[in-house]
């Protein structure tokens, strides 16, 4: 038997319980396992003495949820009873889905080479903690009609009703499987209006519109918009001191929460065509009128027409093409040019779609261009209808050169201009023979114009740089008394106004490169730049601005604005 020292013993033993003690532990959390269906709520992935970051995947969650945000990594240590403990965390911000007890089930985490299991935690999401709440706040989605035929309009409308201090953070548009989409509204800046609902007066603000038409038949579900946003509401933290001021609690008692608005899954019913479908229809769905011309009804053999067929009305007009017909056989046909304008007229696509094509006929006589016809699917009165060009007549006379010799020409001898033709000359030109000498003062006078142009811009781009070295430095050392300048001529939305001057002096005082500024993008760059407190006050007053601009009743806030500003930009230029 071999008997080992006690000291190896005891070495084995500290070695054993220190990789016990410090073997990696996986946990899954939620800040709160009881919310309503527009409340946010924080997922956290937690590893405990690991030595590298866990790695996840959260797809089998995303059935019940939304990632509003996330991943986020973060990394902390700590010393209990003289021991070094980590701990690296994945968090994500999430929306519900769906009301009723949902389920985040249990997740393979993955750190270093070892897998470990989370356990499922269970959700309990409401209609709404507060009935006032949900009816101060909400997105509403509105359609025109919600049965219609393939490529019949529908007309799908997203509005946002607040009475409540709210700005928008960011806006995720539906995905519209199954539709060809025409966008009718977009705005660039939301704008509020105030509309009477039901007897409560409500902010409203039309977020986008589109034109949808169905291109199959069944049942078909928007998506939900997602929309999230920053809520101010008032803390229900009743004050513990009789020494609390009433003034101040006023402003300590208010609190700006993270909400995601969704709308409901809507159904639109798409029905089959009647019975009656012509064989000849490419998907023409509206009412429309189709005419044909030619541009001359008299030429010569071998000399080109051009025939113009136009569609106007109302309806799925980027969405079919004409029938094939054809045309008499002494014609040679180029492939036809087409040209689409649309424009919505009272939330209804209309315009016009134009083909030209160009036409040789190759032999003396008369023939007549047959009529056109397109059959279409009237939506509103439920019929099949057609509509048609009128025969159009052309008389070929006998042209220059023969029938024989013309019709040697193929279609890449043709160069198009426009609506005429021009063919490529074949006849020996007239050269004019003159005598020159040596390298003329003209053409000296080119090369050197050229070595000119070939140079110059080298100088010019130097110039430049320079120039634009020292202007940048100038205006970076003028940016605050611009600001305040500015700041004095106080045009349109107080709150607009006071964050645009703010990131142009930003811009323009520390020669950041981007235009995209935000006050997260801003306290990134300005970290190493402005000092710690005027950096914290900077970025709130930029919140406070952007917020401001898109939210009903600020109006509280305007009168210390621009003074406050101007405090605000003198502190950071002096230590700039």
């Amino acid at each position: 038997m071999i008997k080992f020292p006690p000291s190896i013993l005891l070495l084995t033993v500290c070695f054993g319980l220190h990789s016990y003690a410090f073997a990696a532990k996986v946990t899954a959390s939620v800040d709160a396992t009881s919310i309503s269906q527009n409340d946010v709520f924080t997922f956290k992935i937690e590893a405990k003495d690991a030595e590298s970051n866990p790695k996840v995947d959260i797809t089998p969650l995303l059935k019940n949820f939304s990632v509003v945000s996330g991943p986020s990594q973060q990394t902390s240590m700590s010393w209990i009873n003289g021991k070094m403990q980590t701990s690296r965390n994945l968090t994500w911000t999430l929306v519900p889905m769906k009301t009723g007890t949902l389920t985040i089930p249990s997740l393979s985490v993955y750190v270093g080479n070892k897998s470990f299991r989370t356990k499922t935690i269970r959700m309990k999401v409401s209609r709404g903690k507060q009935l006032a709440e949900a009816k101060d706040l909400f997105l509403m989605v509105e359609l025109d009609k919600s049965e219609v035929y393939p490529g019949e309009q529908v007309t799908v409308i997203y509005k946002l009703f607040t009475r409540v201090n709210m700005s928008i953070q960011d806006l995720e548009m539906p995905k519209f499987v199954g539709f060809w989409v025409e966008e009718l509204f977009a705005p660039n800046r939301v704008e509020f209006r105030k509309v009477n609902l039901k007897g409560i007066q409500y902010n409203v603000a039309q977020l986008y519109s589109a034109a949808l038409f169905p291109t199959k038949t069944g049942e078909l579900f928007l998506d939900p918009m997602k929309v999230k946003c920053n809520v101010t509401v008032k803390n229900k933290k009743r004050r513990k001191s009789i020494w609390d001021d009433p003034f101040f609690d006023s402003f300590s008692r208010q609190q700006t929460v993270p909400k995601v608005l969704l709308t409901e899954k809507t159904l639109i019913n798409v029905k089959p065509y009647p019975n009656g479908k012509p064989a000849d229809f490419t998907g023409a769905v509206g009412s429309f009128t189709l005419s044909a011309f030619a541009d001359m009804k008299s030429v010569k053999a071998n000399e080109a027409i051009t025939l113009k067929v136009k569609l106007q009305g109302t309806g799925n007009i980027s969405m079919f093409s004409l029938p094939e017909f054809d045309f008499p056989q002494t014609l040679e046909v180029f492939p036809p040019t087409s040209t689409i304008k649309k424009e919505p007229l009272r939330d209804n696509i209309t315009g016009s779609v134009s083909w030209e094509y160009i036409l040789i006929p190759r032999q003396e006589g008369r023939f007549i261009i047959p009529r056109i016809e397109l059959p279409f699917f009237d939506s509103k009165t439920e019929k099949w209808n057609r509509t048609s060009t009128r025969p159009i007549q052309i008389s070929v006379l006998p042209g220059e050169t023969s029938a024989e010799v013309s019709s040697g020409l193929t279609k890449e001898e043709v160069v198009l201009l426009g609506s005429d033709i021009r063919y490529i000359r074949r006849e020996i030109p007239q050269w004019i023979y003159r005598k020159y000498s040596g390298i003329s003062f003209e053409i000296l006078t080119l090369y050197g114009l050229s070595l000119i142009f070939f140079i110059s811009p080298g100088f010019m781009k130097n110039i430049q740089r320079k120039k634009g070295g020292t202007e940048d430095i100038r205006r970076s050392k003028k940016a605050l008394k611009t600001a305040m300048r500015a700041l004095n001529k106080t045009q349109g939305d107080i709150f607009s106004h006071a964050s645009r001057i703010q990131y142009r002096y930003l811009k323009d005082r520390f020669l950041l490169s981007t235009d995209n500024l935000d006050p997260l993008t801003a306290e990134s760059l300005l970290a190493n730049s402005i000092p710690d407190g005027e950096l914290k006050e900077l970025v709130h007053m930029l919140k406070i601005c952007d917020t401001g601009q898109y939210s009903p009743g600020k109006k509280a806030e305007e009168k210390n604005l621009i003074t406050d500003v101007k405090s605000l930009l003198k502190r950071i230029d002096a230590h700039a």
